[in-house]
């Protein structure tokens, strides 16, 4: 009696799971029957459209009869497609086999008139017929499209934009044609059909109580008309011509779709977004640069207030320091190659180590969404790059070199959400000082601190720190004979393992601090949450990701140096660093532009790391996830695309430099 509620029980639960595992395998049937579908229909498209431009040359009326039926089909599909008219029947909320005809109906008789009227065009020879056959078409087809459309797409017109946005377009199609000296009346026409068309349909109210059937077949007919005219103005094209739009329309059919995706997934979109971040919040009203206004001056972007504490910066000492130490090696080394100054080699590591730190002094203290957006570009490009360099440097020619490239290069196989989870929890988890720390950086910063402060772990890491400093002193010694700069180069790093040294016999280092009592309290470090610094530590991620593919193609790069410069160099007595130097970078100089403008184009639009790891919070906010909280969030529309475009702004630039850099390197 007891056991069957339970057997009940578990057939339910067992038909539950059948029909789970059913609904996958049929949504995992439909997707590959989709994705079979698809490739299907565009290989069929591109056969077809060679087959098609085939009768340019062979029977132009075929030609003309074929294009104005894909043309006629294609702009019923958009119009049908968007439910905009009128269908033949009520469309399923799924697909039935039994819907078909709902749905071919108007693209059909979309290409039934176009191929009527690419057919008569073919036959038609003189201009003005032509003209008058194409206005006559074209108002047909106009009246036809307005009269089905639905109810609440009629038009109630407007004066100002009717007459502003075709006065526009003619001005600015005349003037266009006009600098390429080709038919004025052609653009004319032009301008005249796209400005009516945005004056009317654009600028003109839908939905509303004026809007009304009469109105609605004058804007239709007229955008008919001006296009039926702007076609009859083209004269059927001659035999050369026919040649030539047959072997013009290989490059189209190749580059068609690609142009067709980004014109759709960019081009308009970013249109869009623009238009969208002229508007308010609710996209109902105009409010011009307001929103671009908002983002440049709320100091949640930019915040300045506290710029003035970068004079008392502790960073600012060690900046200096390392620009003096880098100008003092670039006269030393100036001195060795007869030149006032040789900033190439040796003057390099310091001077670069003080640009870092001084853009972390900057970043520091100038605050805010854009100045986070900044820091990034700067510290992970810069890090990323020069990690690669290195690394490919180091690696090229060493025992193991494909095993230790594998695994700097696995992080590229992660997601940036999988790599973030990974460095919020493993990495960088800080519990309460109570519990022991299972955070690998926080376990080793709270053990440490707590080896540093008692003896005799103080006096064995103080005096490991003081035998790398000696080992560097006894390099630069080694090293003077030879070369001047090189030995400053060993004194200036062996500062750092001093100070270390100093800091631990002073107190210790590490996640430790001393109550008034006397007792030790363990102290970890929040990487995530204490700012500002929480910022460079999130940036760690994606440097971890981002240094792989930086080695792999600059590895790529120094082996392509021809090894005839690197002997000829030799051979001239040059040592390993001047060879490297001299010869390796500016020879990869062209590679290393584009591995940093692209790691420069990721690093821009950030959103992943930031988002599971902060979610922008602890001042780490970032343009990508600005712009995804006041848009989908705040539904704040406006703004979010405003974010948006200042966001592609910045990104764009970057972009063509490295399409640029590409082709002038292929």
């Amino acid at each position: 009696m007891d056991r069957r509620p339970h057997t009940f029980a578990g057939d339910a639960s067992r038909q539950a799971q059948g029909k789970d595992v059913g609904g996958a395998v049929q949504k995992l049937v439909t997707t590959i029957i989709g994705v079979l579908v698809a490739v299907g229909a565009f290989t069929a498209l591109w056969v077809g459209a060679n087959l098609v431009f085939n009768q340019a040359t062979q029977n132009f009326k075929r030609f003309s009869a074929l294009a104005g039926a894909i043309v006629g089909m294609v702009v019923m599909i958009i119009i049908d497609g968007n439910q905009l008219i009128t269908g033949v029947g009520i469309r399923p909320d799924t697909w039935e086999w039994d819907a078909l005809p709902i749905y071919v109906f108007w693209p059909l008789v979309g290409a039934g008139i176009g191929a009527i009227v690419g057919l008569v065009l073919s036959r038609l020879d003189g201009r003005s017929a032509r003209l008058g056959f194409g206005i006559a078409a074209g108002l047909g087809i106009g009246l036809l499209i307005a009269a089905v459309l639905k109810s609440r797409y009629q038009l109630a017109m407007r004066t100002n934009p009717l007459l502003l946005w075709p006065t526009v377009g003619i001005v600015l199609a005349v003037a266009s044609n006009a600098l390429r000296r080709r038919d004025p009346l052609k653009g004319a026409v032009t301008g005249a059909f796209l400005g009516w068309l945005y004056g009317s349909f654009g600028g003109g109210l839908q939905g509303v109580a004026q809007a009304n059937l009469t109105e609605t077949l004058v804007a239709g007919g007229v955008a008919g008309a001006l296009a039926g005219a702007r076609i009859g103005l083209t004269s059927n094209p001659g035999v050369v011509e026919r040649a030539r739009i047959d072997e013009k329309s290989r490059a189209w059919i190749f580059v068609g779709p690609a142009f067709l995706f980004y014109t759709s997934m960019l081009i308009l979109p970013a249109i869009q977004t623009f238009v969208l971040s002229l508007k308010n919040r609710d996209s109902d009203a105009w409010v011009g640069a307001e929103n671009y206004r908002t983002v440049f001056t709320d100091p949640k972007n930019i915040d300045t207030s506290d710029f003035a504490g970068f004079w008392g910066s502790s960073i600012l000492p060690w900046f200096i320091f390392l620009l003096v130490a880098g100008l003092v090696l670039a006269f030393l080394l100036g001195r060795e190659t007869g030149q006032p100054l040789n900033f190439v080699g040796a003057p390099l590591v310091p001077l670069l180590m003080a640009g870092a730190l001084l853009s972390f002094a900057v970043f520091t203290h100038l605050r805010g969404t854009i100045i986070n957006n900044l820091w990034w570009v700067v510290g992970v490009t810069l890090l990323a790059t020069s990690l690669g360099l290195a690394m490919a440097k180091f690696s090229d020619g060493a025992p193991g070199e494909a095993v230790a490239k594998s695994f700097v290069f696995m992080p590229m196989a992660i997601s940036f959400v999988g790599a973030s989870i990974i460095w919020r929890l493993i990495m960088y988890q800080a519990r309460n000082v109570t519990k022991d720390q299972t955070g690998v950086l926080n376990a080793a910063w709270v053990w440490l601190g707590e080896v540093t402060t008692v003896q005799p772990g103080q006096l064995i890491i103080g005096l490991i720190f003081l035998l790398a400093a000696a080992a560097l002193g006894f390099a630069a010694i080694r090293s003077l004979s030879n070369s001047p700069a090189a030995a400053g180069l060993y004194l200036v790093l062996s500062v750092f393992p001093l100070w270390v040294a100093y800091r631990t016999f002073n107190g210790g280092i590490g996640g430790y601090e001393f109550a008034e009592s006397g007792d030790r309290i363990p102290l970890p470090n929040n990487f995530v949450q204490d700012g500002p610094y929480n910022n460079f530590w999130l940036m760690l991620i994606l440097i971890w990701i981002q240094t792989g593919f930086a080695m792999v193609i600059l590895s790529a790069a120094i082996k392509a140096v021809p090894d005839d410069f690197i002997e000829a160099a030799k051979i001239d007595g040059a040592t390993d660093s001047q060879v490297f130097w001299r010869i390796t970078v500016p020879q990869i100089t062209p590679t290393i532009l584009v591995v940093a403008t692209t790691i420069m184009v990721n690093v821009m639009k950030v959103f992943d790391i930031v988002k599971v790891t902060t979610n922008g919070q602890f001042g780490s906010q970032v343009l990508a996830n600005a712009m995804y909280q006041e848009a989908f969030l705040n539904f704040d529309r406006g703004l979010g695309a405003a974010l948006a475009i200042v966001l592609f702004l910045g990104v764009l630039p970057v972009m063509v430099w490295n399409v640029y850099n590409l082709t002038k390197e292929a």
